[in-house]
């Protein structure tokens, strides 16, 4: 991680905290709608980061890891997975 990403992270961690949860860290699209009735699971295709956050898609977690130089653990077809 650069300096400057550094930085960028900093500041998304600090905005990220005024957002209300589950929500993707890369598009801010909300994953899971905690005030609707009967809604307990993220939205189909959500990639969870265990103690770091949730993202709406792989794609999205492919463009946070760009952007913050951050590498998240991939299964054997490349796909971000923490399972």
């Amino acid at each position: 991680m650069t300096p400057e990403q550094r930085t960028r992270f900093d500041a998304h961690c600090a905005e990220s905290k005024t957002k209300p949860p589950y929500t993707c860290m890369a598009c801010g699209k909300l994953l899971l709608d905690l005030s609707a009735p009967g809604t307990l699971q993220l939205v189909p295709g959500a990639v969870r980061i265990p103690f770091f956050g949730e993202f709406c898609s792989q794609a999205c977690a492919s463009a946070f890891e760009r952007d913050y130089g951050i590498l998240f653990r991939r299964n054997t077809s490349g796909k971000v997975s923490y399972m």
